[in-house]
């Protein structure tokens, strides 16, 4: 039985020895995969906004999670309804302060772990820190939050404007 036991065991580390490099570097490629999705995304976003062009309601969804979408839309079904406190308005992406004729600047991306991908940009010379959380849904790279910073991302954002 104990040889059995310590067989099984060794048999075990060897197998995760084997399988743990390659999950790491799967996790890396991964995490390369969501930086540049994230920063390609945000250099087109940015370029649009100093180009003052909006986009269309498809367009910007196109970038999350299905769930995201869902939520955004019960937000906007809701939107005459909900008691929202005058202040910033919140840009979708960039958070509040985001204005029109605003200079945005990126200045850097690197994955920060767990499917987040770290976002250091500026406004009007402001420096600000975003966390965007991605999955891949679809085949394709999506945004399922964005963490504006003081506690506010995305989805708790919306959720609050459809009521739940």
């Amino acid at each position: 039985m104990a040889k059995d036991v310590t067989r099984r065991l060794l048999l075990s580390s060897a197998a995760a020895l084997v399988v743990a490099p390659a999950m790491a570097q799967d996790r890396g490629a991964q995490d390369r995969g969501a930086v540049t999705f994230v920063r390609d995304f945000y250099a087109r976003e940015i370029a649009r906004h100093a180009a003052n062009e909006g986009s269309s309601v498809p367009d910007l969804l196109a970038v999350f999670t299905a769930d995201a979408q869902r939520l955004w839309r019960a937000a906007q079904a809701n939107r005459n309804n909900a008691n929202e406190p005058l202040g910033p308005i919140l840009h979708v992406f960039f958070g509040r302060g985001a204005l029109p004729g605003r200079e945005i600047r990126l200045d850097a991306v690197t994955a920060s772990g767990a499917g987040a991908v770290s976002v250091a940009l500026s406004i009007q010379g402001h420096p600000r820190q975003l966390a965007v959380r991605t999955v891949r849904e679809g085949g394709a790279w999506k945004i399922s939050d964005i963490d504006y910073g003081g506690g506010e991302s995305f989805v708790a954002y919306f959720r609050r404007r459809a009521g739940r």
